[in-house]
């Protein structure tokens, strides 16, 4: 794929589910290069990692609502369904297997818009003029209406300079590293360019304790992060690795931690970790505000989907290691077993990643 090709994030119904991070399903990332080349290797994940609900107006009383997608489409039957969604398959053969009667569930793919409709040609054509016009990359905001037998309506609602760290110089990764030596290591899963840098500080969110927790200790472990934030004075000089289970500033606490981007805003790493026993999973923002706020703030983003065979995460390599949590924060001794911050200035631990070669590597560096 080609990065100056651009990319969408698309969904049905209003665009704050493709512009915000939803928590409870996901938009359609398309390559404008290779529009139906996904991540997803077979329909259980795309069916997971699809659009599910849909924010809609509710005019009479003046409020933005969610709806389900399929529920939707049950009281909707003239909707030109098949355009942007597929008939889940193994949902009717359950429900055949149940000798259950029902509407046809839906699974969001988009594919059809994609390769039967001028969608993405208009797209390229219109991204592509902006581009030229404004001689650097743009962000752009949109609604596309596709009646049945009529041709596509685009709409253009916002157009603005897309904040950009390019990918600087290319970095050698070493090769055949000891395991000993690897923190963790990922070929993908990260934004903000190509990166070599020492670690000074890690602040880890232990997931198996984490998932443990009540509703309010999450929001307390949030807040708890925000303190350890503000005392990050000069990122150059602490460059700090926040990891944890799931999504960073999620507002549903099962899905991860719910910090206010404030709370991270000094942070230099961010990683997402997932931790499939408490279905807590990342989710590679692009094009989303959380992303463009990451970007601004020029932090390097990570995402470790760690049942992946190319994912190597050795967190027991921290194990032993002295938790200043509560020499930081003694009224927080409550939550040590949770929240571990680890001074690393003298041990050697380097960040290095390489955009067009997509390899990353966390490792201590020997002597």
């Amino acid at each position: 794929m080609n990065p100056a090709a651009g990319m969408l994030r698309i969904v049905v119904g209003l665009g704050t589910r493709a512009v915000d991070r939803p928590d409870d399903d996901y938009p359609r990332l398309v390559a404008m290069d290779y529009p139906l080349l996904r991540p997803q290797s077979c329909m259980d994940n795309i069916r997971q990692f699809s659009q599910r609900f849909m924010d809609v107006l509710n005019i009479p009383q003046n409020t933005l609502e969610p709806i389900s997608i399929n529920r939707y489409l049950a009281e909707k039957p003239d909707w030109n369904v098949d355009l942007y969604a597929v008939e889940d398959e193994e949902a009717a053969r359950r429900m055949k297997q149940l000798d259950m009667e029902g509407t046809p569930s839906w699974i969001m793919t988009f594919d059809r818009l994609l390769t039967e409709t001028d969608f993405v040609p208009l797209m390229r054509r219109l991204m592509d003029t902006l581009q030229r016009i404004y001689d650097y990359p743009v962000d752009i905001e949109f609604t596309y209406n596709q009646a049945t037998g009529r041709p596509g309506q685009l709409n253009l609602l916002q157009c603005r300079p897309l904040q950009t760290r390019g990918f600087g110089a290319r970095v050698q990764i070493p090769d055949s590293l000891p395991a000993e030596q690897i923190l963790f290591q990922s070929q993908g899963g990260f934004m903000g360019g190509c990166i070599a840098q020492p670690i000074d500080r890690i602040i880890l969110i232990d997931p198996s304790a984490y998932i443990q927790l009540s509703q309010q200790e999450k929001y307390d472990v949030a807040r708890l992060v925000g303190k350890l934030n503000r005392q990050i004075c000069n990122r150059d000089k602490d460059t700090t690795l926040l990891m944890g289970p799931g999504r960073w500033g999620t507002s549903t606490p099962s899905l991860g931690v719910p910090v206010r981007f404030s709370e991270i805003s000094q942070i230099s790493v961010l990683c997402e970790i997932s931790y499939p026993g408490g279905n807590l999973m990342p989710e590679l923002s692009y094009g989303s505000h959380f992303f463009q706020d990451l970007v601004e703030e020029d932090i390097f983003y990570i995402a470790l989907f760690c049942e992946k065979p190319d994912v190597v995460l050795h967190i027991h390599l921290l194990q032993g290691r002295e938790n200043l949590l509560r020499e930081l924060f003694p009224d927080a001794q409550k939550y040590q077993h949770v929240v571990y911050v680890y001074d690393m200035r003298h041990q050697n631990l380097m960040l290095m990643a390489d955009v067009l070669s997509q390899k990353l590597v966390c490792f201590f560096k020997t002597a």
